[in-house]
C-alpha cells in the first residue's frame, strides 16, 4: 500500500462532518491562501516548529542536533533555519515541548489502524473519517487508497477539500466519498490568484462535478475582511451556486489561531484582521441580501 505525510490524526471530531469522527490531516497543499491559519500543512515535507515562548533555555536541544542549527546565547535558544535539517532529533530531547515535528510519514495500514480504535463511535453516531490537509487530494494515491480503505470498512467518508485537484483524480474521489466540504475562497480568477496563488478554473470544474454527483456537498466560505467579502463577489457566488439550486454557505470567518504557528515556523504573520460582531452582522446581511444564507461554523 502506498505511504504518505499525515501532519495530525484528531480523534473524536465533531465539526467535519455528521456524528463522531476522526479527522486525518495530510501534509501538502497547491495553494498559498493569504489567510491559512494552518501554515504547517502548507509544505509536503515534514517541518520543525520552535515555540519560542516554551523554550526554559536547558540546552539539549543543542547537544542532539546533528547540523548545527541550534545554539545557546545568554542562556536562550537560537534556531538557524538555513542549517535546521528538520530531522527531528531536537523534538524528543525538549522537555518542555517547545521544538514539535509536524510530518509524519506513515502507510495506509497505519492511518487506518489509527482511524479503526472509534469505529465503535462511528456506527453508534453516524460518524466516519474525514480527510482534510492541506488539501487532501493533493496526496495523489495515498489519499484514493486512504479513501477506498475507509469505503471497504464500511465508514462515512468526508472529504474537505479546497478542489484543486486534477480532474481524473477528483472524479475518482466523487465515487468514494459520501460528503464533500467544498471551499469557495473568491469567483473572480484574477482575485483567486491573488489570494491564493492559482486561479480558480479547476476548482470551479470540480465543484460543478461534485454538485450535479449527487453526493451530499456542502460549501464552505473562508471570510475574509476586505478580501472577499465584496457584494461583487457575493453576487457572482450566488449566480453560480443557484445553477444548481444552491443558496446555504458555510462561512468560515478570519480569526487569528494560527498565530503561534507563524511564529514556530519563522514566517511572516498574514495581514488579515478579525471582524467585530456587528462587521459580521453586516457582512451576514449582504449574503441574505443576494439571496444567499449563512451559517458559520
Amino acid at each position: 500500500m502506498s505511504k504518505g505525510t499525515v501532519y495530525n490524526i484528531q480523534r473524536m471530531s465533531t465539526k467535519d462532518g455528521p456524528g463522531i469522527r476522526t479527522t486525518v490531516f495530510l501534509k501538502g497543499c497547491p495553494l498559498r491562501c493569504l489567510w491559512c491559519s494552518n501554515p504547517e500543512s502548507q509544505s509536503f515535507a515534514p517541518q520543525l516548529l520552535f515555540f519560542q515562548d516554551l523554550c526554559t533555555g536547558c540546552g539539549a536541544c543543542e547537544k542532539v542536533c546533528p547540523a548545527g542549527a541550534v545554539r545557546m546565547e545568554n542562556g536562550v535558544s537560537l534556531l538557524d533555519r538555513e542549517k535546521c535539517l528538520s530531522c527531528g532529533a531536537c523534538a524528543p530531547a525538549c522537555p518542555t515541548k517547545a521544538r514539535e515535528m509536524s510530518g509524519r510519514v506513515m502507510s495506509v495500514d497505519e492511518v487506518i489502524a489509527v482511524v479503526r480504535k472509534d469505529a465503535l463511535f462511528y456506527e453508534n453516531s453516524g460518524g466516519g473519517v474525514t480527510f482534510g490537509g492541506g488539501e487532501p487530494t493533493a496526496a495523489g494515491e495515498f489519499f484514493l487508497d486512504l479513501a477506498e480503505a475507509s469505503l471497504y470498512e464500511g465508514w462515512h467518508v468526508t472529504v474537505d477539500t479546497c478542489g484543486f485537484c486534477p480532474e481524473e483524480r477528483f472524479d475518482k474521489a466523487l465515487k468514494l466519498a459520501d460528503l464533500f466540504l467544498f471551499d469557495c475562497k473568491h469567483m473572480d480568477p484574477a482575485r483567486h490568484r491573488e489570494l491564493t496563488g492559482q486561479d480558480n478554473a479547476l476548482i470551479l470544474r470540480n465543484m460543478g462535478a461534485a454538485l450535479e454527483s449527487g453526493k451530499e456537498v456542502r460549501i464552505r466560505m473562508p471570510l475574509m475582511p476586505g478580501l472577499n467579502d465584496s457584494d461583487e463577489n457575493l453576487e457572482a457566488m450566488a449566480q453560480f451556486f443557484g445553477r444548481y439550486g444552491r443558496s446555504e454557505i458555510e462561512i468560515m470567518p478570519c480569526h487569528a489561531f494560527g498565530k503561534s504557528k507563524y511564529q514556530a515556523l519563522g514566517k511572516p504573520l498574514p495581514p488579515v484582521e478579525q471582524y467585530t460582531p456587528e462587521a459580521l452582522r453586516e457582512v451576514r446581511e449582504r449574503f441574505r441580501r443576494h439571496g444567499l444564507s449563512t451559517v458559520v461554523v
